[in-house]
């Protein structure tokens, strides 16, 4: 009995100092913000206009390199660990509400949205063609109807509705999705070269993912607020019980807590406040802060 009894007090005293040394559960608001911040700072890459081209008159998100293809699958990675924006409709909705922010029509969100569906996890729209890069090329000669010629070091190219993207007039990074062959004048008759469709971004549509990118920052920052904010929120409530004359460190840290909005909402008149107090309660780290600002230009 006494060797059982003996056993028990160990395994206890092992749950003991195994929950001890066990990191705490994270807090579930605070997990959800920080998955939030994740998800909508992928949503900023992802709508980045190098990720998408333009074919048919509609829009679609388009890896065009390995290193995007390995930075796509490192996001989808980090989002499967999400422990709190797991829910799809979440997520859409998220999405939905901050293109719609962006200030962009319905039929550009349309374009780059698609409808909530339990079949298909794809938040944008997506084509299953190969597109070819042309990092750098000549153009030949301009063909009627807007159709071109172009040449790089490996072929020459007939290019239709040349001309829309952005570098095209920089004769850089054209994107084609091959069509066919065609045939044109070559001088004494014809030739039959490869066809393809120019599926670069116009400036407008360029613009209007811009737009949506700076939406998804614009959320992000603010996020990262929120997170802040709540991270510090009780050691800023410490500050402010602990900050009185007997303590003039922590007079200090409430100054920088105010100033830099840390914990709280920023506030530099407070926060100058605090730190004249705990300069004069012989804080010699207020004492330089306001040397420091007192030597600023204004």
């Amino acid at each position: 009995m006494l060797s059982l009894v003996c056993r028990l007090l160990l395994c206890v005293g092992m749950l003991a100092q195994s929950a001890g040394g066990a990191s705490p559960p994270p807090n579930p608001d605070e997990q959800l913000l920080s998955e939030q911040k994740h998800f909508v700072e992928c949503l900023s890459c992802v709508y980045s206009p190098a990720w998408w081209l333009s074919y048919h008159e509609s829009l679609y998100f388009q890896p065009r390199n390995e290193a995007q293809v390995k930075q796509l699958e490192a996001m989808r990675a980090a989002r499967s660990r999400y422990l709190a924006l797991t829910n799809q409709e979440a997520r859409h909705e998220l999405t939905a509400g901050l293109i719609a922010a962006s200030g962009i029509g319905q039929s550009w969100q349309q374009k780059i949205l698609l409808p909530l569906s339990a079949t298909n996890q794809n938040l944008t729209p997506t084509l299953d063609r190969s597109v070819r890069v042309i990092p750098k090329y000549t153009l030949l000669q301009s063909l009627p109807s807007g159709d071109a010629l172009i040449q790089d070091d490996a072929a020459i190219y007939f290019v239709m509705n040349f001309g829309r993207g952005a570098d095209d007039t920089s004769r850089t990074n054209a994107l084609l999705i091959r069509e066919g062959v065609k045939s044109y004048s070559a001088g004494e008759g014809f030739k039959t070269v490869e066809a393809f469709a120019d599926v670069a971004l116009s400036k407008q549509e360029t613009a209007v993912l811009n737009l949506v990118v700076a939406a998804f920052q614009k959320e992000a920052a603010a996020l990262g607020q929120r997170i802040s904010t709540f991270k510090y929120g009780q050691e800023f409530e410490d500050y402010k019980v602990r900050a009185n004359d007997s303590s003039p460190y922590m007079e200090y840290m409430l100054a920088k807590a105010y100033l830099e909005g840390r914990g709280t909402e920023k506030n530099e008149q407070l926060g100058l406040e605090w730190m004249n107090r705990a300069a004069k309660s012989g804080s010699g780290d207020a004492t330089s802060y306001l040397e420091a600002l007192a030597r600023k230009p204004h």
